[in-house]
């Protein structure tokens, strides 16, 4: 073989070329502290390496998505304690209202302050997130979850959706709660409605114990049979045979005027109430004038015995807390008010504040355990990227001793065809003559 010089410079070249390859490829390892810069360093290697680093750019897609849940669920729960503390202020108003020394203009100060703080709740009722959206509006969160009517009263205008936010490959959790839940669909105050059918009696009612009638209406209101939900007080005279009642229970031929209530106050005589299939589920004695208790409701009857009052459960009703509050404000601020018809406002009122934050209660117990939940799956997040991480680097993970050691016989090997190709380059048979 015919060794030319173009062959020589060639091999020389390409001997060169190898070296500061193999020098610039080490180089690159140490610089980027890896084993594998290309697929073909190590192929499994760099496929195991391509499989981490795709499950954490998963895990960075799930952790958006926990800081944009994190932040709805927080600014949820601080519109939430703001309204309860409003809630807080206006039950105790309304305490102070009720008592007896105050004036109208009192009444009226109190009126006032507690409109103010229900525009505050309206406000917060509207609250939005960081990106504008109203976190009580359901989807529809581009309009406000309330507005208030030409008619005064506040109406609701969202929706009942939810928006979901998917946290990890098998987990949604919801990221807002829908306002209709929580402030619309409040439970007024239980009524009912008494009529007098007959007799001559002047009849007076009440709910006298909140917590037994609830607990009665509970029980045994009907919404779907009206006709359950009727019963029947009827009174009569005492039977004259019975002398544990006192020597006047002889009464009724007594000759009394028509409109003489008075005459029969104090005396005794029997009651007994009957449901709508006329079964007595309630019956005893009772002193004209005072009150008969039933089920938490008050009946007072003065006059003559062998009277018959309709009682009928009203359907219950939901209306938004804003609302109840301004009609019980109403009846406060109505000069010509009666006693009665205000303590029925106050009931009204402290009812449905009990009602919002018992929702409210529950609702921030419910984002309370999501928060949890959220702060579980940044934890496992957070553990899961950093052991990707060490996997990964564990997979070109590079011996940085034993590269220097190959770069330092790399780039004397590079040296050494450098100096052999000068060497050769001069070689001539002139240079022998």
């Amino acid at each position: 073989m015919r060794v030319t010089n173009n062959l020589i410079y060639d091999q020389a070249s390409k001997s060169i070329s190898q070296g500061n390859d193999k020098v610039l490829d080490i180089q690159r390892k140490i610089s980027a502290q890896t084993n594998i810069i290309k697929p073909s360093d190590d192929p499994v290697g760099a496929s195991q390496i391509l499989l981490y680093e795709g499950k954490n750019r998963t895990l960075h897609q799930y952790d958006d998505a926990i800081k944009m849940a994190k932040g709805n669920l927080e600014y949820q729960e601080v519109a939430m304690e703001g309204l309860n503390d409003y809630l807080d202020s206006a039950r105790t108003l309304f305490i102070q209202a009720q008592n007896d020394i105050n004036t109208q203009e009192d009444i009226n100060a109190i009126v006032h302050e507690i409109s103010l703080i229900t525009e505050s709740m309206a406000d917060l009722m509207n609250s939005r997130s960081a990106d504008g959206s109203y976190i009580f509006a359901g989807t529809d969160s581009l309009s406000p979850a309330y507005m208030l009517g030409s008619d005064g009263r506040y109406h609701w205008s969202g929706n009942e959706g939810q928006k979901y936010a998917q946290i990890s490959e098998d987990l949604r959790i919801p990221v807002t709660n829908s306002g209709k839940s929580l402030f619309q669909d409040i439970w007024t105050n239980p009524t009912f409605t008494s009529k007098l059918i007959s007799g001559n009696v002047l009849l007076t009612d009440k709910v006298q114990d909140q917590a037994d009638f609830d607990s009665f209406m509970d029980k045994h209101y009907d919404p779907e049979e009206p006709n359950l939900n009727k019963y029947q007080l009827i009174t009569s005279y005492p039977e004259v045979n019975d002398a544990s009642a006192g020597d006047d229970l002889d009464y009724r031929h007594v000759n009394v005027a028509e409109d003489d209530y008075q005459f029969y106050t104090g005396k005794q005589a029997d009651y007994a109430i009957m449901n709508s299939q006329g079964e007595v589920i309630d019956s005893g004695r009772y002193s004209i004038g005072k009150p008969i208790v039933f089920a938490g409701m008050s009946f007072i009857l003065e006059g003559a015995p062998e009277a018959v009052v309709d009682i009928t459960l009203n359907q219950p009703k939901k209306d938004n807390v804003l609302n109840q509050i301004k009609d019980s404000l109403a009846v406060l601020t109505d000069v010509n008010s009666t006693h009665e018809q205000r303590e029925d406002a106050f009931f009204s009122a402290t009812y449905s504040i009990n009602e919002a934050q018992q929702r409210l209660g529950d609702s921030r117990s419910e984002i309370g355990a999501r928060l949890n939940v959220i702060s579980d799956r940044e934890d496992f997040s957070s553990a899961n990227r950093l052991n990707n991480a060490v996997a990964q680097h564990r997979e070109g993970e590079l011996d940085m001793g034993d590269a220097a050691t190959q770069l330092s016989m790399k780039e004397a090997a590079l040296d050494a065809s450098q100096k052999v190709f000068s060497r050769v380059s001069n070689l001539s048979l002139f240079n022998k003559m």
